[in-house]
């Protein structure tokens, strides 16, 4: 069996505890106009031009070399609970095909977390759920027009999905909210207080902030996509959000992705 990936990232910092080894799974079915990793929304593999190289982004690999790439850093996963994180596009689409690598990973002890938008079927989370150790999910656009015009996001489905995930196993300290700061969208006075309203409900899972950036433009322009500038958003301004989300919660950080 293979799932279909773009790259594999080691020594990552900011996808979970210790030290991890970040997978990069390909498709995703949501339209977000700041996504820094396109290159992973389409499921097909996609050929581009590259130094006058012809060059792909994405290609597949059997469950059996995807084991042995992850394993190849377990000695720096150590203590401070380090592991493998899968990440996207959307990683739970394909976790049916993942199903036996969690399995193994999970007998030889290896922590597994998953980044998600919450844009999959329940069925699908529920598998997830079962190997899930940490998990990020992102918190984008909240009204319910909104995100179904601008992210192709259900949030019937969303909404339905986080509370399966606040009535699992997982614990809740092992759960982080991650929120995209940007003026164009998330940055809307209505769409912070839901946020706030959010974040609100369910104050054991913590809390990432950060601020969408313009540094994808060469993988939209070797796609032949349409390229959404951002503008430049000061520290002060996210300060202000940070004090926000402080006052109902106080496990909040400011990172840099």
């Amino acid at each position: 069996m293979t799932v279909r990936i773009t790259n594999i990232q080691r020594f990552s910092l900011q996808d979970g505890s210790g030290i991890r080894t970040t997978v990069f799974l390909k498709g995703c079915d949501l339209t977000c106009p700041w996504c820094c990793n396109p290159e992973n929304v389409n499921f097909e593999i996609e050929d581009y031009n590259h130094n006058n190289k012809n060059e792909s982004f994405g290609y597949d690999i059997s469950l059996e070399e995807l084991e042995k790439e992850i394993l190849k850093d377990e000695i720096y996963y150590g203590d401070a609970k380090g592991g493998v994180t899968f990440s996207g596009g959307e990683p739970l689409l394909q976790i049916e095909s993942l199903k036996p690598l969690l399995k193994n990973l999970k007998d030889k002890n290896i922590n597994i977390c998953f980044e998600t938008s919450l844009s999959v079927s329940n069925n699908l989370l529920k598998i997830a759920i079962l190997f899930i150790d940490e998990l990020f999910i992102d918190i984008k656009l909240l009204d319910k027009k909104e995100a179904k015009e601008v992210l192709n996001l259900d949030m019937d489905a969303y909404y339905k999905n986080l509370e399966l995930i606040n009535n699992s196993k997982i614990k809740n300290e092992n759960i982080t909210f991650r929120i995209p700061l940007n003026k164009e969208y998330t940055l809307k006075e209505e769409n912070i207080k839901l946020i706030l309203k959010l974040i609100e409900k369910y104050p054991n899972f913590k809390v990432e902030i950060f601020k969408t950036h313009n540094l994808a433009k060469s993988k939209y322009e070797s796609l032949n996509k349409e390229f959404n500038s951002f503008s430049e958003i000061n520290d002060d301004f996210v300060n202000e959000i940070y004090k926000k989300i402080k006052k109902i919660n106080s496990n909040v950080r400011v990172i840099s992705l």
